[in-house]
């Protein structure tokens, strides 16, 4: 999507943000020898060129990422308060994006053969109904052949209803081999606020890795029925966060990837997205998530 952030009165900075490409920029900035292809549909306008040209500047393989001839990519406005949170003002219902089952069902083969194949609740509620029903059981067809991380990442807006929302991210959960929840997104999906109580209730699903972000507080691990809590880094000053999960989601997959484990996969996770809230933005300059002071 394009971001838009006011930067003064009336005055916007564009920028390109959307929470699985977020995570992919992330994962790619923290393991830069992976290839990280971002499963998309875009549409072949003026700006949709120029989002696709700053994947290619973040390093990310775009040969998944389908055109829709007359598309257009979706638009949202951020806004923060003075204790960094955001609100989003949202133009996507008729974003190419909508489209990428369309096309992916075109190409069966193209998610086999990948180490890690990463997906969010987002990615299922901008498609129509069928849609999401496919995408759902080819994902679970690739369940055993392919390592599947699921953010259910809750929009409710996004939703024809709250049942409906529910049904389908906790479908894609039981799918999921990792699962990376928000604790309000595993309070909406099992109706309990008790992180430990949330916990059991993904592994009474199935799920056996489990990273519950819990904003301020840190994050709880579950590990094959072992849960670990770590606390957040020290942040001096909180900006904006829009894209700390998304960037505790990036480092944690590519701790993973390089064998780490859980507990140090969220550690590292808790680190770059402590680095990401200090800045504005949802996907800050590369010289900030690698820790350094000052842009080279």
């Amino acid at each position: 999507m394009v971001e838009l952030r006011s930067t003064a009165p009336d005055v916007f900075a564009r920028s390109y943000a959307g929470d699985v490409y977020n995570t992919a920029v992330y994962l790619k900035r923290s393991l830069p020898d992976a290839s990280v292809a971002l499963l998309t549909c875009t549409g072949d306008d003026i700006m949709s060129h120029a989002m696709r040209a700053a994947w290619k500047r973040e390093g990310l393989d775009d040969n998944a990422a389908f055109t829709q001839h007359g598309g257009t990519p979706g638009l949202y406005l951020i806004e923060t308060d003075s204790r960094g949170e955001r609100t989003f003002h949202y133009w996507r219902s008729h974003s190419a994006a909508r489209q990428w089952w369309t096309h992916l069902r075109e190409s069966p083969d193209l998610l086999t053969g990948s180490d890690l194949v990463y997906f969010s609740g987002i990615s299922l509620a901008i498609l129509p109904e069928d849609d999401c029903q496919e995408a759902l059981r080819s994902l679970e067809r690739l369940k055993g052949r392919v390592r599947l991380a699921f953010d259910p990442n809750v929009r409710l807006k996004l939703w024809k209803s709250s049942e409906r929302a529910r049904d389908v991210m906790l479908a894609a959960a039981k799918l999921a081999d990792i699962l990376l929840p928000s604790a309000d997104d595993a309070e909406f999906l099992l109706g309990t606020a008790n992180s430990h109580e949330q916990l059991n209730g993904f592994l009474e699903l199935g799920v056996e890795q489990v990273a519950l972000t819990l904003g301020a507080a840190g994050c709880l691990v579950l590990d094959q029925g072992s849960i670990a809590r770590l606390d957040n880094p020290h942040t001096p000053t909180v900006v904006d966060t829009s894209g700390a999960g998304d960037a505790f989601n990036g480092a944690y997959l590519a701790a993973t990837l390089r064998g780490a484990s859980p507990i140090a996969a969220a550690s590292e996770g808790l680190m770059l997205g402590a680095r990401v809230v200090s800045h504005a933005g949802a996907v800050v300059p590369a010289w900030i998530s690698h820790g350094e002071r000052a842009a080279p």
